[in-house]
């Protein structure tokens, strides 16, 4: 793919979307500032914390479930197994219900059930822990939480050099498109956001589909069309400008 100046319209989109991402993040990261504050005032009292100490985190949870608006689905922390005194797993979730409020997830941790949640094997808890980076997993439907089309954004948390878990939250990918897609809409030519697995989130053309895998849009040896990989390196989405103009709609 061919390079493009700074000046060039796909750049400030690039940052607008830039801007998007960093915002979601800065709110993960909220939550993992007050899991590691309560995770080392417990230790600092000479104990391993619990479930109930992690209950102190709803207020924090909360809060930036209800500042996500009409995006936000769910938010917490999901610990890695072993590490509080009373669970062997255990996750501080909650997600939005009618009329604005959060309702606790409670899976099930029996491995003996057919439904046994393993949450260690999903890509947002086991990426984090193995690179100690973000991730932003998704689109997906979230089959044990609200069934809901999400994008899931995690960050790993370690306390005193050990891994302890995630935080996250889970967006809803059709309000979160909504807001992708008012930027795609300025450029002239028909323009894709695509995951790092090659999965589409966001275009300003019905040519793509949302949640449509396309990974050889990612190919660099792909001669027609500008692409660009977005600032935050956790996300791995790329903005693709292809070489065809967008089309208006219908009045």
């Amino acid at each position: 793919m061919f390079a493009l100046s700074e000046n060039d319209p796909l750049c400030a989109c690039a940052r607008q979307l830039n801007s998007t991402l960093e915002s979601i993040f800065s709110q993960v990261r909220q939550l993992v500032d007050e899991t590691i504050g309560i995770w080392e005032r417990v230790l600092s009292e000479g104990r391993v914390p619990n479930v109930k100490d992690l209950a102190l985190l709803r207020p924090a949870i909360d809060q930036q479930l209800l500042a996500t608006g009409a995006f936000g689905c769910g938010g917490g922390v999901i610990i890695e197994p072993g590490s509080l005194s009373d669970q062997a797993m255990h996750l501080e979730w909650w997600y939005l219900a009618d009329a604005g409020k959060t309702l606790p997830l409670r899976p099930n941790f029996d491995r003996r059930r057919e439904n046994f949640y393993d949450y260690t094997a999903a890509p947002w808890f086991s990426r984090p822990r193995d690179s100690g980076n973000s991730s932003v997993e998704g689109p997906y439907v979230d089959l044990y939480g609200t069934n809901m089309y999400v994008l899931t954004f995690t960050m790993p948390i370690f306390v005193q050099g050990r891994f302890i878990g995630v935080a996250g939250l889970d967006l809803s990918l059709h309000n979160v498109e909504r807001m992708l897609v008012r930027s795609l809409m300025r450029l002239e030519h028909e323009a894709v956001l695509v995951s790092a697995d090659g999965r589409v989130i966001a275009s300003n053309t019905a040519n793509w589909m949302v949640g449509d895998l396309a990974p050889r849009l990612l190919d660099p040896s792909l001669s027609q069309g500008v692409r660009v990989v977005l600032a935050e390196p956790e996300g791995g989405w790329s903005l693709i400008r292809l070489p065809d103009l967008r089309k208006a709609a219908p009045v």
